[in-house]
């Protein structure tokens, strides 16, 4: 009887023990929880400093991605300055390396118009920056060509200051002549079909076929000089005239093999021609049949004589000049006159010799309103004088 009375005597002071740890061991937890939320949640908990730690990180991040990005940035800058080659991206960038590129290359103008450069060139000091003005390109020795997008077919789209055109590679009747387009003809020549569509463009000699020689010696040339002096498409050249068509085409076709291009060079054709007057358009919408700023009989204009003397050519006067100094526009030069510029198109009217060749643009013994950019004549391609020469085109 004592043994179970000690029992359950106990047996209740163990369940006493029990509740009472078991309220401890709650007030204990309790603690715990408030700590740990404090600690995880609180203004200083796990939390709070995790989020602190992520916006440092990205802060840090950031940071280093900022400076990574200026290192890169300083490494191309001092790439592209010092390498040999020009490395621009766009036209502007490209005339401000003042490099030539080593490859054929695209590149953007202003408007993001592609224009693609040919290994070896240069974008000219006075180049404009958007298709439109004139993208001019030059070689080791200053000779200029401008840029001409264009393709076959339903042709390009080119960003102008008015909106989007297209210009297409084709030969064009600029309804001056009355009908006599159809006494002209030429098949497209393939290279050029070929080359146009693959590259978007050609270019087109800034200025007419000048003869270096004459040029270098300060004169003109006369009847009798000589048809194999190096040619050049600078400002301020002898025009290269008294020369027959074929021995034209021969120096057009050789210019390239002579400065070692790895473009090609020829004597333009009607489609080149036509299509350059079509970019000028842009800039001057009646350029092809109203050419009144050329070197005609009635203008009068100041111009620098091949011995860089200024003179004022005066109305009524018939004075050939040196090559550059009329109708400038979209930065192609002489196109709407100073003397007559063979092209490989040809004359085939029923009383007419098919040797008989076109020749574009008028002659300074001309009057302007009869004989613009557009207009077409004919003469034999034998015929030498002192109002034919030529203009070279250049395809990649």
């Amino acid at each position: 009887m004592k043994q179970k009375t000690k029992l359950r005597k106990l047996k209740s002071k163990i369940e006493g023990i029990t509740l009472v740890a078991l309220v401890v061991t709650i007030i204990v937890l309790l603690i715990l929880a408030a700590v740990a939320i404090n600690y995880t949640i609180g203004n200083n908990g796990i939390f709070t400093r995790a989020e602190n730690a992520v916006d440092r990180y990205e802060v840090a991040s950031d940071k280093e991605k900022n400076e990574l990005n200026e290192a890169s940035n300083f490494i191309d800058e001092y790439i592209k300055i010092n390498s040999k080659w020009n490395l621009g991206k766009t036209v502007l960038e490209a005339k401000e390396l003042n490099k030539p590129f080593e490859n054929d290359t695209i590149i953007k103008d202003d408007l993001l118009n592609d224009v693609k450069v040919p290994a070896g060139f240069k974008i000219a000091e006075d180049s404009k920056t958007k298709v439109e003005d004139g993208v001019v390109i030059e070689d080791d020795v200053g000779n200029q060509f401008v840029w001409v997008p264009a393709k076959t077919g339903d042709g390009t789209i080119v960003h102008t200051t008015l909106g989007d055109i297209t210009i297409t590679y084709q030969r064009t009747d600029f309804g001056k002549q009355d009908g006599i387009y159809d006494d002209f003809s030429e098949t497209m020549p393939t290279d050029e079909e070929s080359s146009v569509n693959f590259n978007g463009g050609y270019y087109i000699g800034r200025f007419e076929a000048g003869d270096k020689v004459s040029t270098d010696a300060k004169k003109m040339r006369a009847s009798g000089d000589s048809t194999s002096n190096e040619v050049s498409i600078k400002k301020g050249q002898a025009p290269y005239n008294f020369i027959t068509y074929d021995d034209s085409k021969t120096l057009a076709e050789g210019m390239s093999q002579e400065r070692k291009y790895k473009a090609i060079t020829k004597l333009v054709s009607s489609y080149a021609w036509d299509t350059a007057i079509n970019l000028i358009k842009i800039k001057n919408e009646d350029y092809g049949i109203n050419s009144q700023q050329g070197n005609y009989k009635d203008t009068t204009f100041q111009y620098i004589d091949i011995e860089e003397n200024e003179q004022t050519k005066e109305k009524g006067s018939n004075v050939l000049v040196p090559t550059g100094q009329t109708t400038a526009v979209s930065n192609i030069y002489d196109m709407g006159g100073n003397v007559w510029e063979r092209t490989t198109e040809f004359y085939n009217n029923s009383t007419t010799p098919i040797s008989s060749i076109s020749n574009r643009g008028g002659d300074y013994d001309n009057n302007s309103s009869v004989t613009p950019a557009s207009y077409r004549d004919s003469i034999s391609n034998m015929n030498v004088n002192v109002y034919y020469s030529f203009r070279i085109a250049l395809f990649l």
